[in-house]
């Protein structure tokens, strides 16, 4: 649920409890009110409206405050206020305090929902955490604007433009034209990336190679670049007018970011416009 519609549903919860309790209170026997004797099939009819409504609400509810126990001085038997408080089942000396604690807890968490973004999602599991509520679609094109810079100038506004196969293509051929503007290497595709981060005298290195570890790295990223080659931007060359899926396209623009950060860190730092 969106915190803007628990808000509406937690203030129209209150807002019948509110009802309940008035009608509740006029409803006593006196002198000494224990159990209302007046309006018996209106409150029956609020109860069972509080009591379904209290059932969806709850796990929301004590997500933002679980102290729902109250004791009695005296006796020292608990009751839970929140069942009390929807219940016709106990007197007046339970029901009472319990409507008011309430009434006041649902007011303070009305005030709590208020302070967070109205869009995210709050789970119905307590112990899950609150979820960005911004759909997918929208998170995908605030994303575009902190992409590597040589992407995000070449692709961005194709794929904003809808054109997602075309912004793949584009994001695919500018990692290879950017490999040969950090290396100075002429080539392009697989024999690009091994004259590039080849072990043997690399134009392009993450470290000095010196053990295994380090060995992989380079070469595992050298093959990495080639299998992109191969089996990204090759295909893609050869299925012109062919249709893509925005978030498959969406991911694949990530990729060819990445694969053009790391080629940052391979080589010296260099001010991206």
């Amino acid at each position: 649920m969106r915190v803007r519609d628990l808000i509406t549903a937690v203030d129209e919860f209150r807002g019948k409890l509110i009802e309940h309790r008035d009608l509740w209170s006029q409803s006593l026997s006196q002198p000494i009110p224990s159990f209302p004797v007046r309006n018996q099939k209106e409150l029956e009819e609020q109860s069972h409206w509080l009591t379904r409504r209290l059932g969806a609400l709850r796990p929301y509810i004590e997500r933002f405050d679980k102290h729902w126990l109250m004791s009695h001085q005296a006796t020292g038997s608990l009751w839970d206020t929140l069942d009390a408080s929807v219940g016709l089942s106990q007197v007046s000396q339970v029901k009472g305090p319990s409507l008011r604690t309430v009434i006041e807890k649902l007011n303070t968490i009305a005030g709590k929902l208020e302070t967070l973004e109205q869009d995210d999602e709050i789970p119905a599991d307590p112990t899950k955490p609150l979820k960005a509520g911004l759909p997918a679609d929208g998170l995908m094109l605030a994303y575009l604007d902190h992409l590597h810079p040589y992407i995000a100038r070449g692709c961005g506004q194709l794929y904003r433009d809808g054109h997602y196969s075309q912004a793949v293509s584009e994001s695919t051929k500018a990692v290879f034209q950017y490999l040969r503007d950090i290396s100075g290497l002429s080539g392009d595709g697989a024999a690009l990336a091994q004259a590039a981060f080849s072990l043997n005298r690399p134009v392009l290195a993450f470290s000095d190679c010196s053990d295994q570890t380090k060995k992989d790295e380079q070469v595992g990223f050298m093959e990495m670049l080639g299998a992109f080659a191969k089996g990204v931007r090759n295909p893609l060359a050869h299925t012109h007018g062919k249709q893509e899926e925005a978030q498959k396209a969406f991911e694949y623009i990530v990729l060819a970011s990445l694969l053009c950060r790391r080629i940052d860190d391979a080589a010296p730092k260099v001010k991206h416009p």
